[in-house]
Protein backbone atom coordinates (compact mmCIF):
# COMPACT_ATOMS: atom_id res chain seq x y z
CA UNK A 1 0.00 0.00 0.00
CA UNK A 2 0.97 3.56 -0.39
CA UNK A 3 2.09 5.47 2.83
CA UNK A 4 2.70 8.86 3.02
CA UNK A 5 5.62 9.77 5.73
CA UNK A 6 5.57 12.90 6.92
CA UNK A 7 9.60 13.69 7.95
CA UNK A 8 10.97 17.00 9.99
CA UNK A 9 14.66 17.94 9.62
CA UNK A 10 16.12 21.21 9.76
CA UNK A 11 13.39 23.21 10.77
CA UNK A 12 11.21 21.94 7.59
CA UNK A 13 8.68 19.50 6.89
CA UNK A 14 8.15 17.42 4.27
CA UNK A 15 6.59 14.40 2.95
CA UNK A 16 8.06 10.44 1.64
CA UNK A 17 5.33 8.54 -0.40
CA UNK A 18 6.47 4.83 0.21
CA UNK A 19 5.28 1.70 -0.41
CA UNK A 20 5.39 -0.64 2.52
CA UNK A 21 3.57 -3.27 4.11
CA UNK A 22 2.65 -1.66 7.01
CA UNK A 23 2.90 1.58 8.79
CA UNK A 24 6.45 0.07 10.66
CA UNK A 25 7.81 -0.73 7.72
CA UNK A 26 6.98 2.52 6.08
CA UNK A 27 8.63 4.77 8.99
CA UNK A 28 11.87 2.43 8.44
CA UNK A 29 11.62 2.91 4.61
CA UNK A 30 11.66 6.94 4.97
CA UNK A 31 14.33 6.93 8.12
CA UNK A 32 16.30 4.95 5.51
CA UNK A 33 16.11 7.24 2.78
CA UNK A 34 16.49 10.61 5.48
CA UNK A 35 19.08 9.16 8.26
CA UNK A 36 18.59 12.77 10.08
CA UNK A 37 14.65 12.97 9.87
CA UNK A 38 12.20 13.05 12.59
CA UNK A 39 8.81 11.38 11.92
CA UNK A 40 6.07 13.48 12.78
CA UNK A 41 3.12 11.18 10.87
CA UNK A 42 2.17 8.24 8.98
CA UNK A 43 -0.70 8.35 6.62
CA UNK A 44 -2.16 6.05 3.99
CA UNK A 45 -2.80 7.54 0.99
CA UNK A 46 -5.81 6.30 -1.16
Amino acid sequence: MKIKVELYVAGQVFNEIVRAVDYEEARQVALARNPNARVISVTAVF
